[in-house]
């Protein structure tokens, strides 16, 4: 298990619980330390809360208790509470003839210091986001700087370039170096600024003048290019050979141009959507009928391994591979089942004018809606696989009785549990193989399938069982194992080989099997026997 997949030898599947009840391991302890932590703070929280509702509940007994003594003065109270009223209503009078008169610019200033403040807090989080790039940076470097020597400024980098260097300095002579870089400073020093002025000067009117020359040189091979042209496709009203080449050629030509890629384009576009509706039709034809052949292909491998299935029962009970479609990808599939009855209804596909009385409109429309999703991986169209989900169902011999994998996972016994997942694992390799639908006379191919410790919680009968399953399905099967287990597989086995260790010494044995060998082994195992046969062998000892 990682990172909470769980893999139980047949199906990988996620296994999650909160945090805060793992009961193993060191990260375990610190979240349940930090999970109490937590709670103690929020009853601490809590209880404050209450301490103060307790307060003020007592406070108002307090106050209610004293008006409760004093019935007597009840009177006087009364008269109190209408003088506390009568000067509660003067005060908002006078509250109100300040609001009237102003308040001289206070609530400006507020506002204008909120401003300031919300300034201040926007360009507060600026320098706080160009802080931490700055920061990032800064941790950036100072990994960079404790890399390896082959990374540009660390200081293992800057070492090794010192030691060359170090190396390297005693094979020059510093001395006739600073002796030449000398005299060709001193010669730039005597030149002045004024020859350099003066050779800057000549160059540039010399340049100019190669310009002119090219200038003239370019515009007689655009008079002659236009020459020949008029000479292949006639003269032009708008343009002459002399005319001049930037303003009146040149856009003659940009138009020119443009009204033949224009005509040009509208060609390659009648071609383009030529080409697309015969894409178009080979797309549907081949990915139908390729989707069609595969799922027929696994039809009939799934038929092919339940006959098989059939024939070896497993501790009283017959086995069988079953398929349900992924909700998801049922379009395709019924696109598939309508492609055998109504070839002529794929037609219709990625079209987009499907009439509303089409019966399989809906149809159309919900696989080009998944066909063409953008965020949809693609490659999940190339495996018919991904378009269901498979599952081993047990139907018991006697009773009829059906029981799928997922729910005697877990509960059943050893081989119970052992069978399915061998039947699983014969399947796939004879899939891989494609040594289920071996010819006669036909070679089969490797279809190797190895085991240690193999079959290990079943009983003999089973074990004979998944071998004739295996050889059923054309797979060659080489097994490890210790020696008293051999008497369950020896009917089954062409080759065995015994090992024996004696100290620091093996030796090998080598047995071969032949067909009569097989056929005697087979005629004296009492799980082939019948009843009958096994009593008058039984009477006969």
């Amino acid at each position: 298990m990682k990172d909470g997949l769980y893999d139980d030898g047949l199906v990988r599947t996620h296994r999650w619980i909160e945090a805060s009840q793992h009961k193993i391991g060191k990260a375990a302890q610190a979240n349940a330390l930090r999970s109490l932590q937590d709670q103690a703070e929020e009853l601490d929280r809590l209880l404050a809360d209450k301490s103060k509702e307790a307060q003020a509940a007592e406070q108002a007994y307090a106050a209610l208790k004293n008006i409760c003594e004093g019935r007597d003065d009840l009177k006087t109270f009364a008269a109190a509470f209408a003088a506390a009223q009568t000067e509660i209503g003067e005060a908002h009078s006078r509250l109100d003839a300040l609001d009237g008169a102003g308040d001289g610019g206070l609530r400006d200033k507020k506002r204008a210091q909120q401003k300031l403040k919300d300034k201040r807090l926007d360009e507060r989080k600026t320098q706080q986001k160009a802080f931490g790039e700055h920061d990032g940076e800064l941790r950036s470097a100072e990994r960079r700087l404790g890399d390896g020597e082959n990374v540009p400024g660390s200081e293992l980098n800057l070492r090794v370039a010192r030691s060359i260097y170090r190396k390297a300095f005693p094979l020059y002579s510093a001395a006739k170096g600073r002796l030449v870089y000398r005299e060709r400073l001193d010669a730039a020093a005597k030149g002045g600024f004024a020859e350099k002025h003066r050779a800057i000067a000549d160059k540039a009117v010399k340049d100019a003048d190669a310009s002119d020359v090219e200038r003239v040189r370019i515009e007689r091979r655009v008079r002659e290019l236009l020459y020949d042209y008029f000479d292949q496709f006639g003269m032009s009203s708008q343009v002459g050979a002399e005319s001049e080449p930037l303003r009146e050629v040149k856009p003659w030509m940009e138009q020119l141009i443009s009204d033949i890629e224009s005509n040009e384009l509208r060609q390659y576009e009648r071609q383009a959507r030529e080409a697309a509706e015969k894409a178009s039709t080979l797309l549907r034809g081949e990915f139908i009928n390729a989707l069609t052949a595969r799922i027929g292909k696994m039809e009939r491998e799934l038929q092919s391994l339940n006959r098989s299935l059939y024939a070896h029962p497993f501790h009283n009970e017959r086995y069988s591979f079953h398929r349900t479609q992924v909700v998801e990808f049922q379009p395709i599939l019924k696109i598939i089942e309508i492609a055998k009855t109504s070839p002529e209804a794929l037609d219709m596909l990625f079209r987009g004018d499907a009439p509303d009385d089409f019966p399989h409109k809906d149809t159309i429309l919900a696989l080009e809606a998944l066909l063409e999703d953008p965020d949809k991986d693609f490659t999940q169209f190339e495996d018919y696989r991904n378009f269901y989900t498979f599952e081993i169902h047990m139907e018991d011999v006697a009773t009829g009785r059906s029981t799928r994998w997922e729910q005697r996972r877990g509960t059943g016994s050893g081989a119970e549990q052992q069978v399915p997942i061998y039947v699983a694992i014969g399947a796939s390799l004879a899939g891989v193989y494609g040594s289920a639908e071996h010819r006669t006379g036909k070679p089969a191919g490797f279809a190797l399938a190895m085991f240690d410790e193999a079959f290990s919680k079943m009983d003999g009968k089973n074990q004979r069982q998944m071998m004739s399953f295996y050889k059923n399905l054309g797979l060659q099967f080489v097994i490890a194992a210790p020696f008293e287990k051999r008497v369950a597989v020896l009917e089954h086995m062409d080759t065995i080989v015994e090992v024996d260790r004696i100290g620091e010494q093996s030796r090998a044995t080598v047995v071969q099997l032949k067909e009569k060998a097989k056929r005697e082994l087979m005629a004296i195992d009492p799980d082939l026997m019948s009843e009958d046969e096994l009593a008058s062998r039984l009477a006969a000892e």
